[in-house]
């Protein structure tokens, strides 16, 4: 027998004593691995525990970040207007008007100022705030308010105190941001918001649904949601806000422990029965594959929304196969499913704007040509429908040992939304331009023309009254009508102020079916020969208190508005009558009698979500090229400061009208119907 050889009789304890043996082994190193388990697991439900508390907590940061910044544009906003006023005296004949606007397109917005040397020269609403005006700010009790006025005035960024309790009740921010320096203007505006208005739109989630979430401001403050105790350990996110950041805090109401408490306690008797049954050692092992497999796929879904709120897309191109494919977002983005975008290079060209695609086409060979490792593209793409759409294209090049590209990698995302930004902003400075032009010109004219009217009077006076069918007489006759002319040009010209907004505004008794009579051949010039014009005035319509000028501005406005919404031929009716409570109104108009001017048109009508921002300021549905977004919210200013009221109806389809109701004047000039809280105007 060899020296290697085993009897029968030495292997048989050996084979009695392996299982023992290897299963007391397997026993210990299967408890240390249940103990090591149960600790890695305890803490890897913790962390899943609070990615999902954060993800949970994501769309109430969000809304908080959205609800501000609303807010903040409005200060913006005000800020834009008062730049652009040519005057004071301008800026004080428009701020109510424009205020009143602004703040009826924001919940929450409780008050809008003008300060001067930290003097307050200037609030809406001016009703029950008349004690604000010459308040001197850098005076406060307040520690926080003279401080963040004085950080106001050295400073360009937006600046914001608070929360704090608010003087007129509540608590709120004070948003201010200072103005250019101009002699004889004020050198900070101000808004006052209302917090409670942001934190109840943001929606923050009570206890029901198993969190407890709070907001705290810049200084650690508490200020809405729930109050955390300080051993809750809670995620936190921050929420960027001018001048600082707040921060939203969460945390579950049973605790870390037991939120996660049915995960762990299934490990645990995972890992009892890997202790017992040495079988199982195999299925765990599988199970923690499976679980990390779906760690990663979780990952890759996240990573996906991510992108898809991005609006971005990946690429990938195999430059030696010719084959291009993409996923799920970027084949969105170019407006066609995976199975019409994965292909040769060719096919994604045939996709791109074809007044770019020559464009596209050389700059991408001579990337790939070049030693270049990354690159960016701008260009537009043809969708299915015939549409076009901007897309930015990032890319990345891999090159092989001889530096040749290989392959190319990166991500597409859709750029129209910023692309549409940039030229709306380029459009409102050509409009701002346009109006200061026509008003200039306008001016300049009606000088010209006063002093030809002057010098026409004058040749006719000197006539005298000449013999009948006299050549004195004729001419006499041509100077009378030379007069009439220069007098329509007059109201040219004056049309074309209240158009550029060169004039103060001037409430008085107005009779608006003349104003509108006058208005009548500028109107139809406007529209063109595609349109047909049709304005109808009620005899016996009373007159309304209100600036002639800010009428016709408002006409002008739901005239063009109604234009645009006109493709091709079509039809624009005016009416303008007496309306009273027994007569035929929309459901939400209001009782009593007004005057009513009605603007209807045939155009392709309006969806509801649409009409329910239609007077909004910057809110626009026209091409970038066109539109402003301030016409129908001007509208609205003018109105409300006339204490009417603005409706409109629309459908999809079948045109729009829009409702404009202004008090009606009695003999004796006083409104007839008064808006509650408004104090009667007698001419």
């Amino acid at each position: 027998m060899s020296a290697t050889a085993e009897s029968p009789s030495a292997r048989t304890p050996l084979t009695r004593r392996a299982p023992w043996r290897w299963g007391g082994v397997a026993m210990a190193v299967g408890l240390a691995a249940a103990l090591a388990f149960d600790a890695w697991y305890g803490r890897h439900l913790e962390m899943e525990a609070r990615v999902a508390v954060q993800r949970a907590m994501g769309p109430t940061a969000a809304a908080l970040r959205t609800a501000v910044a609303h807010r903040v544009a409005q200060l913006n906003g005000l800020h834009s207007f008062v730049e652009s006023q040519p005057s004071r005296a301008r800026l004080d004949a428009t701020f109510q008007t424009f205020a009143g606007g602004v703040a009826s397109s924001t919940q929450g917005v409780r008050t809008l100022q003008l300060v001067e040397d930290g003097v307050i020269v200037a609030t809406w609403p001016l009703a029950g705030n008349e004690r604000a005006l010459g308040y001197n700010l850098l005076r406060d009790s307040r520690p926080e308010v003279p401080d963040g006025v004085r950080r106001a005035m050295a400073t360009d960024s937006i600046v914001i105190t608070g929360p704090i309790a608010l003087v007129q009740g509540g608590e709120g921010l004070l948003v201010r941001r200072r103005l250019t320096p101009r002699p004889g203007f004020p050198d900070l505006v101000a808004v006052i918001l209302d917090v409670p208005s942001i934190v109840l739109e943001a929606g923050i989630p009570n206890a029901a649904s198993g969190l407890h979430l709070e907001v705290r401001d810049r200084a650690g403050h508490w200020f809405g949601g729930d109050t955390l105790s300080a051993d809750a350990t809670p995620e936190s996110i921050r929420i960027p806000v001018p001048d600082g950041d707040w921060t939203l805090r969460g945390a579950p109401v049973a605790g870390w422990a037991a939120y996660s408490a049915p995960q762990r306690l299934a490990a645990r008797a995972a890992g009892a029965a890997v202790v017992i049954a040495l079988a199982l050692l195999g299925a765990l092992f599988g199970l923690r594959q499976a679980r990390m497999q779906d760690a990663i796929t979780s990952r890759t879904a996240r990573l996906g929304v991510a992108l898809r709120a991005g609006r971005m897309g990946t690429w990938e191109l195999d430059v030696l196969a010719d084959r291009m494919t993409f996923d799920e977002n970027g084949a969105a983005i170019v407006g066609r499913p995976l199975a019409e975008v994965d292909g040769p290079l060719e096919k994604f060209f045939h996709m791109i704007h074809p007044e770019d695609a020559a464009f596209v086409a050389r700059v991408f060979l001579e990337i790939l040509k070049s030693d270049r490792p990354e690159y960016t593209l701008e260009h537009r793409v043809l969708l299915p429908d015939g549409s076009e759409r901007w897309v930015l294209v990032i890319g990345e090049i891999e090159r092989g040992s001889q530096g040749q590209a290989v392959r190319a990698h990166g991500i597409i995302s859709d750029a129209s939304d910023r692309r549409a930004i940039e030229a709306r902003a380029r459009h409102m400075e050509r409009v701002e331009t346009i109006g200061t032009m026509a008003g200039g010109v306008a001016h300049d004219f009606n000088n010209l023309l006063t002093a030809m009217t002057s010098f026409v009077e004058l040749a006719r006076d000197g006539l005298g009254s000449p013999e009948p069918n006299s050549s004195l007489a004729m001419v006499r006759d041509d100077l009378e009508e030379a007069l009439k002319v220069s007098s329509r040009a007059k109201g040219l010209t004056a049309q074309l102020l209240a158009f550029s907004r060169g004039a103060a505004s001037e409430p008085r008794a107005a009779d608006l079916g003349t104003t509108l009579h006058e208005m009548e051949p500028l109107l139809r010039r406007l529209l063109g020969q595609r349109i047909t014009l049709d304005v109808q005035v009620a005899a016996g319509t009373p007159g309304v208190w209100i600036d002639p000028s800010q009428f016709t501005q408002v006409v002008l406005n739901l005239v063009v508005n109604a234009r645009d919404a006109i493709q091709g031929r079509g039809d624009i009716a005016i009416r303008l009558r007496r309306i009273q409570s027994s007569e035929d109104r929309p459901a939400r108009a209001p009782t009593g009698e007004w005057v009513l001017l009605q603007v209807r048109d045939s155009g392709r009508g309006m969806s509801p979500e649409v009409m329910q921002r239609v007077f909004e300021p910057y809110f626009t549905t026209k091409e970038e090229s066109r539109g402003t977004g301030l016409g129908l919210a001007v509208v609205m200013g003018v109105v409300r400061a006339a204490g009417g009221h603005a409706l409109v109806e629309s459908e999809v389809g079948r045109g729009t009208a829009f409702w404009i109701f202004l008090p009606a004047l009695d003999a004796q000039g006083r409104r007839v119907s008064p808006p509650a809280g408004t104090p009667t105007r007698t001419a």
